[in-house]
């Protein structure tokens, strides 16, 4: 956390830091008061090398920003100040007043006077400790003070001279002010710092090798492309003893931008470009891009692999998750961290939570992301099928297989990721075989004779609590262990309610994109009724009744009670009679009805077991897998 360090010379009041205090308590940051030692060394010790920034005043601010390089913001003395100041020492009858301070508090280095009927004001200022001493003995030897209004340098340097003094102290607007600055001097840092770190990720990201050159003909940056075909980078920034070639010279030096130039440089050949920057009308510099002719072959033979790869991509990055739920912000951020890992990634979730949506989001914010992102859903698959799926299979390993065989989804998914949804539904004995695939990162082909090297990265997904498969029997707890290193748990639609809402605008939008339909609605209110409906299908459920309104909707403008007359007419259709497909076997019809009995009903699960006389864990059962 950035720390802000306030060291005023002066005492502050409790009422003062508590008003402080309160201005950051919404601030990511943290602000530190430190007691002004003396001599100032002491004070410098105080402050450690990881502070943000220095908040002080005059001489002693001056000294900790020289000694201690850190950013510096002081804190002024208003007019009012200096007033208060003034009428204090006047009252208590003092008439040949002076204020004395360091020229940086009052940023005017020019003294000045004031005379009133009875009383005098001079504004003097010093620069350095033999300037202050001098002032003061002049002030003496003329009799031209009884009182010294002062910085705190200003009032010990008088005290010497048994002088009246009075330490003048920054007021609460001052202060709030300096703290505000300092605030945003840390922000404008890391706005900075982000501009910067934004650039070089564009610069290291680029095929081409690229150098940067300034006005002067000095090397800015470059990346790392560039030191493999200018060596010399490594030793000079001198753009003329870095790059050799008179036409890349002469671009340079006559301010002109070209496009793709063959030229050889350090013996090789190159396509260049110059491209000359300007800021208001003035050279500011060059960028030159380079690419070695072998890298554009190299470039063109990984576009080719790309189309072969068509497909096995991820579409979705964190930005697509819709919510505005602090329990799915921190998910997003857990998931984020996960992304730069390696370890094996489960995710829990109801059907239609995305939990697919996470998984892409956090392949595409791995180092993996270039690379293949492949899904299977083990739930929709035979045992058999799963196998020749993943593992793939040889020529001639059982009928129907093709000529010369088929890699499996492992093999495609090489160097990149694998998303295996519906985890729990895959038997034990498939189990084992994953396991041993896992361990030891290679694959044989059904039929095959040889093992293949593969580097995947897996994740999973299920929509019930593994824990209760283990204790049926029907998980293996070191396959379970070896999946979940990173466990996410995706929140059910209904438990973030402050999501339904924009998630429905989300889908409005889309759908009515989709079916070029353009309906209106003055704000969210009408879509309040959406709140209190138990979403079990979740945000899939939601995007279909969303599709439906799109379709079906009567009049062009959303209304309340159209949506609630909307819900009635939905639900009491539904309610009427379920249709399963007819499946080959009992088992999964049954499946599909207690799938279906679920999804509509409009209670709890803990309702819904009561009203079917059944456990929560024999529920779970019946839908993952209709026993």
């Amino acid at each position: 956390m950035d720390n802000i360090y306030v060291i005023a010379p002066f005492d502050l009041t409790k009422e003062q830091i508590h008003l402080m205090e309160e201005q950051m308590i919404d601030r990511p940051y943290k602000v530190t008061f430190i007691e002004t030692l003396f001599p100032y060394e002491k004070t410098l010790q105080k402050i450690p090398a990881s502070a943000s920034v220095i908040v002080s005043r005059g001489g002693l601010g001056e000294y900790l920003h020289t000694e201690a390089q850190i950013p510096y913001v002081h804190i002024p003395v208003t007019p009012y100040d200096l007033l208060r100041a003034v009428a204090q020492v006047y009252v208590k009858g003092y008439r040949k007043i002076v204020v004395l301070m360091f020229h940086q508090i009052i940023n005017d280095t020019e003294a000045f006077s004031l005379d009133f009927k009875d009383a005098t004001v001079q504004v003097l200022s010093y620069n350095h400790s033999k300037d202050l001493n001098q002032v003061l003995q002049d002030l003496i030897k003329t009799e031209q003070v009884d009182v010294i209004i002062g910085d705190r340098r200003a009032v010990l340097s008088a005290d010497q001279y048994s002088l009246d003094t009075r330490l003048i102290k920054s007021g609460q607007e001052a202060l709030q002010l300096a703290l505000e600055q300092a605030i945003r001097t840390i922000e404008l840092k890391y706005q900075e710092q982000s501009k910067i770190k934004e650039l070089e990720l564009i610069l290291h990201s680029m095929q081409q090798a690229v150098i940067v050159v300034d006005d002067k003909n000095k090397i800015k940056t470059y990346n790392e492309k560039a030191k493999t075909i200018f060596p010399r980078l490594i030793q000079s920034n001198a753009y003329r003893k870095v790059v050799s070639n008179e036409t890349l010279i002469h671009h340079i030096d006559n301010q002109e931008d070209h496009r793709n130039i063959l030229v050889e440089v350090e013996s090789q050949k190159v396509l260049a470009t110059t491209l000359i920057t300007r800021t208001s009308g003035l050279n500011a510099g060059a960028i030159q891009m380079f690419e070695k002719l072998d890298d554009i072959q190299q470039l063109e033979l990984k576009i080719r692999k790309e189309v072969f790869k068509k497909g096995l991509i991820a579409k979705h990055t964190f930005s697509d998750v819709i919510t505005v739920n602090e329990e799915m912000k921190s998910l997003i951020q857990t998931a984020a961290v996960y992304a730069r890992s390696e370890g094996t990634v489960l995710i829990y979730g109801e059907t239609g939570t995305g939990k697919e949506l996470f998984a892409q989001s956090i392949h595409n914010a791995s180092h993996r992301q270039k690379n293949p992102f492949v899904s299977l859903n083990c739930g929709s698959l035979s045992e058999s099928l799963l196998e020749s799926e993943l593992f793939g299979y040889e020529e001639g390993s059982f009928t129907g297989a093709k000529r010369g065989g088929q890699a499996g989804l492992l093999e495609l998914a090489h160097e990149g990721t694998l998303f295996l949804d519906e985890i729990n539904e895959m038997s034990r004995a498939f189990q084992t075989k994953m396991l041993r695939v896992l361990q030891e990162q290679e694959v044989r082909r059904v039929g095959g004779k040889r093992n293949i090297p593969v580097d995947v990265r897996i994740i999973c997904a299920s929509n019930v609590p593994i824990e209760n498969l283990i204790e049926q029997g029907e998980f293996k707890e070191d396959f379970f262990y070896r999946i979940s290193t990173l466990p996410l748990d995706i929140l059910p639609l209904r438990n973030r309610k402050d999501d339904i809402i924009p998630l429905a605008l989300h889908f409005l939008k889309t759908e009515m994109d989709r079916e070029n339909r353009y309906l209106t609605w003055q704000d969210t209110s009408p879509f309040s009724p959406l709140i209190f409906y138990p979403w079990l299908g979740n945000a899939r459920e939601l995007q279909n009744i969303i599709r439906r309104i799109v379709i079906t909707y009567p009049h062009n403008e959303i209304t309340k009670d159209g949506v609630e007359q909307f819900f009635k007419t939905s639900l009491r259709k539904r309610k009427k009679e379920i249709l399963i497909p007819v499946l080959d076997s009992y088992k999964d019809m049954e499946k599909e009805l207690w799938k279906k009995l679920f999804h509509q009903f409009t209670g709890t699960k803990e309702e819904f077991c009561q009203k079917y006389n059944i456990s929560s864990t024999t529920l779970w059962r019946k839908i993952s897998n209709g026993k």
